[in-house]
This record gives C-alpha cells, sequence and structure tokens, in this order.
C-alpha cells in the first residue's frame, strides 16, 4: 500500500509540474467534487483495492479480474453517457463475463473469494472513475484530471499504510526499479494515455486498447514469477480477451442524450490551450 501510495504522488507531481510547464490551470473553484471523485474511484478505489487483491491472488488472475473494468464501461456508458450498447457489445460483454467466471471458479487455493470481491470492486471503481472523467471532460483539464486526485488519492493510501503500520520498506536494487517503473511507466505514462483516449473519444471504444493486458500479464506470471497457467486460465484468458474485443470491434453512432457529456473529436491538447 505504502508502495502504491508512494508511486501515485511521485507520477502526480510529475504530471502537474508538466501542466504548470504548460501553462494549464487546474480550475478548482466549481471543481472540487469532480477531482475528489476522481481521487476516490481512480485512486483509491483502484489503485488501493488493487494492491489487496494483489495480495490474495496471482498475478494472472488478478489481472483478469481487473480488466473487467472495460466491459463494466460499456454497460455504464450506455445509461450515464449515452452511448450506444449495440447487440455486438452486449453479446461480448457476456463472453467477457463467463471467462471471468471461468478463472474464479478455478480450483487453485492461492485463489480467494475476498480477492476476487476486491479484484471485482475494483474494476467497477475504475469504470466508474473513468465515465466520471468523460463528463468532467469540459470543466477539468486533462493534466490536472489525473494530477490532483494522483497526488491527493496517494496521500490517502500512504496515511493508510502508516496507520497499518505497514512502513518498512527493504530498499533494495530491485524495490527500487519497480518503484521507479511503476511510477514512470504504470502510473505518469499510461494514465496520461488513458485520459488521453478517454477525453477525446467513446470509452466504450477506448477499452479495445487495454484488453491485452490480462493476456500480457499470465504470460510474464508465467515467465517471471513461475506461476502455473491451467488450461481453465487459458480458457478463461481468450473468452475475457473475446469479450472486449467484441465490444469494441464495430463502429457505433454517437447517441447524443442532452447530459453534457458526449463524446468530442476535438484534440484536448489543442483545447486546453484555447481555455
Amino acid at each position: 500500500m505504502l508502495l502504491a501510495g508512494g508511486r501515485c504522488v511521485i507520477g502526480g507531481a510529475l504530471i502537474a509540474l508538466v501542466a504548470v510547464m504548460l501553462g494549464r490551470r487546474p480550475g478548482l473553484r466549481g471543481n472540487l467534487v469532480p477531482y475528489a471523485a476522481l481521487a476516490l474511484l481512480n485512486v483509491i478505489g483502484f489503485f488501493g483495492l488493487q494492491t489487496l487483491a494483489i495480495d490474495h491472488l496471482p498475478s494472472g488472475y488478478a489481472s483478469l479480474l481487473l480488466y473487467l473494468q472495460p466491459v463494466l464501461t460499456v454497460l455504464l456508458a450506455a445509461p450515464l453517457l449515452g452511448e450506444a450498447l449495440t447487440p455486438a457489445r452486449l453479446v461480448g460483454a457476456l463472453t467477457a463475463f463467463v471467462g471471468v467466471a471461468v478463472v474464479s471458479l478455478h480450483p487453485d487455493r492461492t485463489v480467494t473469494t475476498v480477492g476476487i470481491a476486491l479484484g471485482v470492486t475494483a474494476a467497477v471503481c475504475w469504470s466508474l472513475g473513468t465515465i466520471t472523467a468523460k463528463r468532467v471532460r469540459p470543466r477539468v483539464e486533462p493534466l490536472w484530471a489525473v494530477a490532483l486526485p494522483l497526488v491527493a488519492g496517494g496521500a490517502v493510501l500512504s496515511l493508510v499504510a502508516a496507520a497499518t503500520g505497514e512502513t518498512s520498506v527493504d530498499w533494495s536494487g530491485r524495490v527500487a526499479v519497480a518503484l521507479v517503473w511503476t511510477t514512470l511507466v504504470g502510473t505518469t505514462l499510461a494514465w496520461l494515455l488513458w485520459m488521453f483516449l478517454v477525453t477525446s473519444g467513446d470509452v466504450g471504444r477506448v477499452a479495445v486498447s487495454i484488453f491485452l493486458v490480462p493476456v500480457v500479464a499470465v504470460a510474464l506470471g508465467w515467465w517471471l514469477l513461475d506461476e502455473t497457467v491451467g488450461w481453465s486460465l487459458v480458457i478463461g484468458t481468450l473468452l475475457v480477451c473475446a469479450g472486449v474485443l467484441l465490444v469494441n470491434v464495430t463502429t457505433t453512432p454517437q447517441a447524443g442524450t442532452g447530459t453534457g457529456a458526449g463524446t468530442s473529436d476535438e484534440d484536448p491538447v489543442a483545447t486546453g490551450r484555447q481555455r
């Protein structure tokens, strides 16, 4: 938890520095609630629960559950953002759910009910955070929408670690490399790219950009961590990826519902300069 909080604070501070250098303003007046919601969902909910889930599950299983997020986003984007929910997307969502079920019901003793619950809840938080980021897009500068929630949420996670006594760190070379890698690549770069995609297109279709992550996690877990890859995990992985791909493979018209959260093809960077 301390590692998760620390990398969020450092990554958020780096993004804030970039925003200041580019002359972007956070626009705090009237936007404290959106910033707080993003910190609660994307950082405290997602990063915090993800950290706990990884403690209860092998990395491959945890990744599959966490990356249920694209499917949840497709389902929630229809009522909350007015995006079209086609039969193909619905079938894809159900296919991915079946894949998660296949993985979750695997009789591996290292897979716990608590771990499954934490992983699914983390995915729900991430999905709601993605939709929130889309809804507040016209009002909140994208760079600050990443930076401030990361700093604030990371500080909360660090305080939780301190309150539970989880503050001891063995600063070996591997830990230092892990901190640098997860901060610069897994947090700073990844969330910048994700926010850019979310704020510049249909959030349901954007999910296709991450559907290969569970496959990569399973492969790396087998290669680097000596984790067992059984047939149920392989089949579940294929079903999840097939479902998410089917959800995003068809082009759908944008649905204007008058919610003020419609999608836009404008360049968020250019728009940020204008503001």
